[in-house]
């Protein structure tokens, strides 16, 4: 008997799914509890609708990924950075700093956590690996500079 389930069925399957079950389990357990309800036409027509949605959905997704780090490959993000007199930085570059700067210039689908990189801890271009869903990831340049204005006393 196949079954559509209404919850999740640990060790059987997740709800939305259709599984197979003997008829008693099915008939006496899973729908008198109303955990499943027998699969007819109008369930398959639901599922595979929500099926090709999803894929419908997932294809639009990486398309708009894929555009995006199209994009992000002439992107060139500069920080400016305080540095000390022997031209050492004061702590390094955080991901956020980076995302921050990209979010200026547009590109507010990049968040940190996207960023892969080790710490940048001074002055120079560097190449950063942004990785998204789908295994999709792309490059981008990060330029570090010195950000005194002016020397203090």
């Amino acid at each position: 008997m196949q079954i559509f389930l209404l919850k999740d069925l640990p060790g059987k399957g997740k709800k939305g799914e259709i599984i197979n079950v003997n008829d008693g389990y099915g008939k006496n357990f899973l729908i008198k509890n109303g955990i499943g309800k027998p699969v007819d036409n109008s369930v398959r027509t639901q599922v595979e609708a929500r099926t090709q949605s999803t894929a419908f959905h997932k294809a639009e997704e990486i398309a708009a990924i894929k555009e995006l780090c199209k994009k992000l490959e002439n992107a060139r993000v500069k920080l400016a950075v305080k540095v000390g007199e022997n031209g050492k930085m004061f702590g390094s570059v955080t991901g956020q700093e980076i995302a921050h700067e990209l979010d200026k210039q547009g590109y507010n689908k990049v968040d940190k956590k996207n960023l892969v990189f080790d710490p940048i801890k001074g002055l120079g271009t560097y190449k950063i690996k942004v990785k998204f869903a789908y295994s999709l990831e792309t490059q981008i340049n990060v330029e570090v500079v010195n950000g005194n204005t002016g020397k203090s006393c």
